[in-house]
């Protein structure tokens, strides 16, 4: 009998071994990728990392700085949409290399927009030469542009040596193109917050040019063969070197999720490590309450010169943050301001905020949420005789505090 019941026992440990864990937190997504990262764009947390600042290859996404690059030359009034340029010799000749014509361009005028939309619809390496040469006059003097910009951005993990991703013999231009996972995320988001509409260009599946149609690059699009709810592009980049990579952008229920996944081993392979990812954010995370509109905290701020000391506190607004499911609820961070009286009611007492925790990262340069907090009640200036007897009760305290550091042999001595 005891022999049956130390057995039972013994299975009945191995079963919280094995069930607990996996009650107690979701499993992140097995990425077969060198590097990948995973962003709620909306909160700005970061979901998922693997090696973010390994240096890779980006192969064609780096056609986003080309096209952003572009993008921002046509807001400063140096470029417009509808201006036409030729391509040079050393962008057609990308059209007679073998595997390298995404579209073959002919000797003959494109609109800044035709060459956008075939630079990030088709991952044109021509496009993106030509945009190159049309923002700064040649490619070697924009990739120069390419690299300022990209330290305006913080990508320190990054050398850019071409407008198209090509490596150097293809390119035939010196040095071959390196970032990270982390440096393209930064990337990513400034070009969508800066230029959201980039995105209706994105989440198109062809791009017609001299009256032929070529299908987009990114297979998760809408109609696609592996097309994914609520997917919006972004940008697929494939050579030897790099292998498959692909940033993902998503939207669903209000949120926007953000992707990047290099070095994957196969076409099919990113956009699996990319559907993994994005199902992991959007059923693993739940927007989750800390604080509720006009909750009264537990903490209360102090007023000098009032009727009362304390006074409570209350939200402005609810208060969310992203946790993964069966992670602990972080707790806010409460900084409250020291209040004078007269105090009235909706008076701005201090701020809440989430730091950067075990259960929540930010992104680099990512101000974490904060949230006003306001009085709950008025209080009025204490009369003059209240301020004086409180000055006499602290004047007290304080001849008790010295007298409280004092031997008893000195206290005697004084007397």
């Amino acid at each position: 009998m005891k022999a049956r019941y130390l057995i039972m026992m013994f299975v009945a440990m191995l079963l919280v071994q094995v069930i607990v864990p996996s009650v107690a937190s979701a499993a992140a997504p097995k990425v077969d990728a060198a590097s990948a990262m995973l962003v709620d764009v909306t909160t700005g947390q970061v979901l998922f990392t693997k090696q973010e600042d390994a240096m890779l290859q980006p192969a064609s996404i780096t056609k986003l700085m080309t096209a952003f690059l572009t993008r921002e030359a046509i807001e400063e009034g140096k470029l417009s949409w509808n201006q036409e340029v030729t391509p040079s010799d050393a962008a057609l000749a990308l059209t007679r290399k073998p595997g390298l014509a995404r579209i073959p361009l002919l000797n003959k005028p494109y609109t800044i927009k035709e060459l956008y939309d075939a630079a990030l619809i088709r991952s044109a390496n021509e496009a993106a030469v030509t945009l190159g040469e049309a923002v700064s006059g040649s490619e070697e003097a924009f990739v120069k542009e390419m690299n300022r910009r990209a330290d305006e951005l913080g990508m320190t993990q990054t050398t850019f040596a071409n407008a198209s991703g090509l490596d150097s013999v293809s390119a035939g231009l010196p040095g071959d193109n390196l970032t990270s996972a982390n440096d393209l995320m930064k990337l990513a988001i400034a070009y969508l917050t800066t230029y959201p509409e980039v995105l209706d260009v994105t989440k198109r599946a062809y791009v017609d040019v001299d009256g032929v149609r070529f299908d987009a690059t990114n297979r998760m699009l809408a109609d696609r063969d592996l097309a994914y709810p609520g997917m919006l592009g972004f940008k697929t980049g494939t050579t030897n070197e790099a292998g498959y990579c692909f940033v993902g952008v998503s939207t669903r229920d209000g949120r926007t999720v953000l992707s990047v996944v290099l070095g994957a081993p196969s076409d099919e392979g990113r956009y699996v490590a990319t559907k993994a990812l994005h199902d992991y954010a959007y059923a693993d995370f739940v927007m989750t309450p800390i604080l509720r509109t006009g909750e009264t905290i537990s903490e209360t701020a102090t007023v000098s010169q009032g009727e009362t000391e304390q006074i409570a506190v209350r939200t402005t607004n609810d208060f969310e943050v992203l946790v993964e499911k069966g992670k602990p609820v972080p707790e806010p961070k409460v900084e409250l301001l020291e209040l004078e009286a007269p105090v009235k009611v909706d008076t701005q007492a201090g701020t809440v905020t989430i730091d950067s925790s075990d259960q929540v990262r930010y992104l680099e340069g990512e101000t974490p949420p904060k949230m006003t907090l306001v009085t709950a009640e008025a209080v009025d200036t204490a009369s003059f005789l209240m301020r004086m007897t409180r000055a006499f009760v602290d004047f007290l305290d304080q001849i008790r505090l010295a007298l409280g550091k004092i031997s008893l042999v000195e206290q005697v001595q004084m007397l």
